[in-house]
C-alpha cells in the first residue's frame, strides 16, 4: 500500500539553530523539519550526501526548481529532491523516496551547503613568524597574517581579517573588519576594501591602469602616470585572478555586495554599483559605467565608457560598443536587444541555404535569357 506521510517543522525553529543542527547523514524527515517544509513521501529515507538529479545516488539529496528538472524525478536514483512551491513533481514513489516542499529550493540548498560546509583551514589570529609588517602598520590583535605575508607602511587590517599565504598589502592600505584575502592576493598602495570581503587567490587590486599616450615618429609611447586609487565596499566578493585597475584620477569603485567571477579584469575609473553579477572572463574597458542590481555574463567585453544601466542584463559573449538601457536584455556581437539578436541569429543561421537558392535562381534566369 503507498503510504504518504506530511511533515512541519515548529514555527518558532530558529535558523540559527538549523544551521547547527543539520548535518549528513539524516533522514529525510529530519532535514524537512529542520528546513520548516513540507515532507511528501518517506519520512525514513537516509541521505549522506547531495548530488545532481540526473546521476546521484540513492542516498543523495537533489534540488527541483523548475519543471526542466522536475521531469527528471521518474528515473532519478536520488532518494530525496528540494522542491519549490509550485512545481508539479511527475513520476514520484512516496513509498521508496521522498519530496521536502519549500518555498525556494535554491535558497534551502544553500542553507544546507553553508551548514556543512568543511570551509578551509584558516591560519589562527596573530601574525605568523615569517610574515613581515612594517612597524607603523596597524593591525588589530583578532586578524590573523599568514606565512610569507606582507603589510606595508601606515596601512591597517581590520578586526577578525585573515590575510592567508603570501598576501601582499601596500603602503597606505586599509583592509577592514572580516575580511579573508586568499593566497596570493596583492592589494597595492593607497587602495580601499571594505568588511566582509572574500577574494579569492592571486587578484590584484590597484595596479596602474593602461594609460600611454600612442607612439609618434619621434617617440615611443609615453606612460601615463596613474596617481588614482582602488575603493572596494562591504561584502564584495571576487573570483581568482581578478584584476582591478587604479584610476588615473580619482577611484575605480565597486559597490557594496557585488559579485565577481574568476578572470574579470576592471580597468582604471570603472564605477561598478551595488548588489551586481559579473560573470568569469570580462572585460571592463576604461571609464565603463556598471549600475546596481545589473547582471554581465560570461566573457562580455564592455567597451571604454559603455553604460550599462541599473537592473540591465548583457548576455555571455556579447560586445557593449556604447550603453544598454536601465532593466534591457542586451546579447551579440555587438550587442543589442536580446530579442533582435536572436531573431538576427536565426536569419545567419539561413543565410547560406538563401545563398544558394539565389544563385540557382540566377543561373536559372541567366539561362533562360541565353535561350
Amino acid at each position: 500500500m503507498t503510504t504518504m506521510t506530511t511533515s512541519k517543522a515548529d514555527e518558532n525553529t530558529d535558523s540559527g539553530d538549523t544551521a547547527s543542527l543539520l548535518s549528513l547523514p539524516i533522514s529525510a524527515g529530519t532535514l524537512a523539519e529542520l528546513l520548516e517544509g513540507e515532507l511528501v513521501g518517506n519520512a525514513e529515507v537516509p541521505l549522506s550526501t547531495l548530488g545532481s538529479i540526473e546521476d546521484g545516488p540513492v542516498e543523495a539529496l537533489t534540488f527541483i526548481r523548475s519543471s526542466s528538472f522536475a521531469k527528471f524525478w521518474a528515473n532519478s536514483s536520488c532518494g530525496c529532491a528540494l522542491v519549490s512551491e509550485g512545481i508539479e513533481v511527475p513520476g514520484h514513489d512516496p513509498e521508496n523516496r521522498a519530496l521536502i516542499i519549500v518555498p525556494d529550493a535554491d535558497e534551502a540548498l544553500v542553507a544546507i551547503l553553508e551548514a556543512i560546509n568543511p570551509n578551509r583551514v584558516r591560519p589562527a589570529s596573530g601574525i605568523h613568524p615569517s610574515a613581515v609588517i612594517d612597524p607603523t602598520a596597524k593591525i588589530d590583535p583578532s586578524a590573523a597574517i599568514g606565512p610569507g605575508c606582507m603589510v606595508g607602511a601606515r596601512s591597517s587590517i581590520g578586526a577578525n581579517t585573515v590575510l592567508m599565504h603570501n598576501v601582499t598589502i601596500g603602503v597606505n592600505t586599509h583592509v577592514g573588519a572580516d575580511t579573508i584575502l586568499e593566497p596570493g592576493v596583492v592589494i597595492e598602495d593607497r587602495c580601499v576594501v571594505g568588511d566582509r570581503c572574500h577574494f579569492g587567490a592571486n587578484c590584484v587590486i590597484g595596479t596602474d591602469g593602461f594609460g600611454f599616450l600612442p607612439p609618434t615618429d619621434k617617440r615611443g609611447a609615453m606612460k601615463v602616470p596613474q596617481i588614482g586609487t582602488v575603493e572596494l565596499g562591504n561584502d564584495i566578493e571576487l573570483g581568482a585572478c581578478v584584476t582591478i585597475d587604479r584610476a588615473k584620477l580619482g577611484a575605480t569603485t565597486i559597490g557594496d555586495r557585488t559579485k565577481i567571477d574568476n578572470q574579470v579584469h576592471v580597468a582604471h575609473n570603472c564605477v561598478v554599483g551595488t548588489d551586481t553579477l559579473i560573470c568569469g572572463r570580462t572585460t571592463l574597458g576604461g571609464s565603463v559605467t556598471v549600475g546596481d542590481f545589473a547582471m554581465i555574463g560570461g566573457a562580455v567585453v564592455l567597451n571604454d565608457q559603455a553604460v550599462v544601466g541599473k537592473h540591465a542584463k548583457v548576455a555571455g559573449g556579447a560586445v557593449v560598443l556604447e550603453s544598454v538601457p536601465e532593466g534591457e536584455t542586451y546579447a551579440g556581437m555587438p550587442a543589442m536587444p536580446a530579442r533582435q539578436a536572436l531573431l538576427n541569429y536565426g536569419s545567419f543561421r539561413e543565410l547560406s541555404t538563401f545563398v544558394r537558392k539565389v544563385e540557382k535562381r540566377l543561373k536559372k534566369l541567366e539561362a533562360d535569357s541565353d535561350s
